[in-house]
């Protein structure tokens, strides 16, 4: 009796295969209690160092310093620079002057990094939002660290910011394990900077487990419905966050802008396992899209920026959610591009429009196979364990009326 309920197991085992979602391991960014998203009132509690023209604080996170500023008297200063002091080296980051802001309102700016005043030898090395409380203009940012070259072996140490057009004494921190943070480009980066669920990003209920999903177990269905997205992480840029998934045939992306409407240009910029293809659409509307009545729109895709090569590759819908982002969701049907399954592969994507950040998926889930391998396993060992001890060969005689 107890080797037939072991090949039972494994045929309950075989019959599962198909309802098994497998889960890629998510790697999150060290948590703390400060997100760089346009909002201040997570520094409230933060200790701030007082110069003549204003305030500055930092928060380290990873290969990530937080800022703050809030200016006494004047505009948040882009140029001055930033001057980062950190293992007795010293760096400097810049952003273009982005004036007075009025209360309210938030602007989104990217910093460059050099090795002296307005220096570009690094790149874009962070974004931030700056705005004002009504009493003064303010700003955060962060500094990715890993753009100046600085790696584990930084942790532990002091960094000092300054700028003169704020005051000449350093805010400091002391950098927090580089080596535990995950690269920008990987599969599960947080929605957020350092880890924090983004909120507005996340449904209550999920779709129905029993409807026709069309994303192999992943429970995305591309019908103008988000709430299926709520448990597939984001990727920030300076601009929105972004989501992939994909079955291997079809590529399934979610976007939600911070400020403005999802872009159509920019293009999405897909590299499937090196083949690079260029996905848009025209059919954006240009004014918001209500969140009870979602647009539906067609993406072309080509191997240039607007090309035409492969015409309408898949579709989607664009609309808003409950706190006014637009937002988007639509699929690709990788047959139409002339490649074949994208099973096992490696896809990226990008929008310039969005940020800098890629989003990485690699195509299908072997797990129901593993799983079914599993059931043949435990079916297999119960069938021989049967046919050994004779019980199979009595079972087969009584079956036969012997």
């Amino acid at each position: 009796m107890k080797l037939w309920k072991l090949m039972m197991a494994g045929v309950v085992a075989l019959g599962l295969a198909s309802a098994v979602v497998t889960a890629e391991p998510v790697t999150a960014q060290a948590s703390d209690n400060i997100t760089i998203d346009g909002k201040f009132s997570d520094w409230d509690n933060v200790h701030l160092t007082e110069n003549n023209n204003g305030y500055m604080a930092l928060v380290s996170s990873g290969k990530y310093v937080n800022v703050y500023v809030k200016m006494k008297y004047s505009q948040v200063p882009g140029h001055g620079d930033y001057i980062i002091k950190i293992g007795g080296k010293t760096y400097h980051a810049w952003f273009d002057d982005i004036g007075n802001v009025s209360k309210g309102d938030v602007k989104n700016f990217t910093l460059t990094g050099g090795n002296n005043y307005d220096g570009t030898q690094y790149g874009n090395v962070g974004m931030g939002y700056a705005s004002n409380d009504g009493s003064h203009n303010i700003a955060e940012f962060r500094l990715d660290l890993t753009k100046f070259g600085l790696s584990k072996s930084a942790d532990g140490e002091e960094v000092g910011i300054t700028n003169s057009n704020i005051g000449s004494d350093p805010a400091m921190t002391k950098v927090d394990a580089i080596e535990n943070d995950t690269d920008s480009t990987a599969t599960a980066t947080s929605g957020v900077i350092n880890g924090k669920a983004d909120s507005s990003s996340k449904a209550t209920t999920t779709t129905d487990n029993d409807a026709n999903n069309d994303n192999d177990n992943l429970n995305i269905k591309i019908d103008g419905k988000f709430a299926d997205w709520k448990n597939v992480t984001l990727t920030e840029g300076y601009n929105g966050y972004t989501a992939m998934v994909t079955d291997g045939d079809k590529v399934y992306v979610y976007v939600k802008m911070k400020y403005g409407t999802v872009p159509g240009y920019g293009d999405y910029n897909f590299d499937f396992n090196g083949k690079k293809i260029y996905v848009w659409t025209d059919e954006i509307p240009s004014s918001p899209v209500s969140s009870d009545s979602p647009k539906a729109v067609n993406f072309t895709a080509g191997d240039y920026n607007e090309g035409h090569q492969y015409g309408t590759v898949g579709n989607g819908y664009i609309s808003s959610d409950s706190e006014g982002h637009s937002i988007a969701e639509f699929q690709i049907d990788v047959s139409k591009l002339k490649l074949s399954s994208m099973t096992g592969q490696t896809i990226t994507m990008v929008n310039p429009n969005i940020g800098n950040e890629k989003v990485t998926v690699a195509g299908g889930s072997t797990g129901p196979y593993v799983i079914a391998g599993i059931g043949v396993l435990i079916a297999g060992f119960g069938y021989w364990r049967l046919r050994k001890s004779g019980k199979l060969k009595r079972r087969q005689n009584d079956a036969a009326g012997k």
